[in-house]
């Protein structure tokens, strides 16, 4: 069976976002037979003090890190420190979003990025689905992911998840071309909204709430299945059958920092 970490994980400190306590992701991720667990939140580091101490009791590999969403049209990222000097960095970053807004938002620029960078590993996210390399959002994504891959050489990967829609796999092609235009390597991600399948009415509700309408309206707001939830790794190698090497670098990263 592949070893494989799960880097793209969302708890309930990203308001109305995750649907899963820090210590339910890290309970569920060692049951499942992870090698290791991230807990990436919106903008802030406030789900890690508890994730990292569900981690040391379950004697499971952590991995601190944030994911980075940025209000200058650069696409949004997990960002990882490979060291205690990069973490004081990545505090920085989040630091200056914070004080150019209002208490419990975060306004990132790329340029904090380019100035508090040094040691970090970078996963950019790709939107959930091109449709065609033709679409301008590809285009646009693209001309992004080369300058980051330029800006950050060797520290750089490209995210790849499965969503169970009809174009997943004519998706994985389209971004495997792109990490291979960029230079860049693919990494496998599940981005996990919450532990289990059976937590998916609660982010549903969380999704109305954060977008003001009931259940019967929001439609298309909504998670279109049950499958953002921890995945073990024979599943995650499974639905990365055809790019086993998107499997191999979650641990790659993990050892990096």
């Amino acid at each position: 069976m592949s070893a494989y970490a799960e880097l793209n994980v969302t708890s309930n400190f990203s308001f109305l976002l995750g649907a899963s306590h820090a210590n339910e992701l890290v309970d569920t991720a060692k049951e499942l037979g992870l090698s290791a667990i991230a807990v990436t939140d919106r903008n802030t580091l406030a789900g890690i003090v508890r994730a990292h101490a569900a981690a040391k009791r379950r004697h499971l590999r952590f991995l601190v890190g944030a994911r980075l969403d940025f209000v200058c049209g650069a696409p949004s990222l997990l960002c990882f420190p490979t060291n205690r000097a990069a973490y004081g960095r990545l505090a920085q970053i989040l630091s200056a979003g914070q004080l150019r807004t209002r208490k419990g938002e975060c306004e990132l620029r790329y340029a904090d990025l380019l100035q508090h960078g040094e040691g970090q590993v970078f996963v950019v996210l790709p939107p959930v689905e091109f449709g065609s390399a033709d679409n301008p959002a590809f285009q646009d994504f693209r001309t992004h992911l080369m300058r980051i891959a330029a800006d950050f050489s060797g520290s750089v990967y490209l995210s790849a998840s499965r969503f169970y829609g009809a174009r997943d796999l004519n998706h994985l092609h389209h971004l495997s071309t792109l990490a291979a235009q960029a230079g860049i390597p693919m990494v496998a991600t599940g981005s996990v909204l919450y532990h289990h399948p059976e937590r998916r009415p609660l982010q549903d509700v969380l999704t109305c709430i954060r977008e003001k309408c009931t259940i019967s309206e929001a439609g298309f707001k909504l998670e279109a299945n049950a499958e953002r939830h921890l995945k073990s790794p024979r599943e995650m190698a499974r639905l990365f059958a055809a790019y086993p090497d998107a499997i191999a670098r979650t641990i790659e990263i993990t050892e990096r920092c």
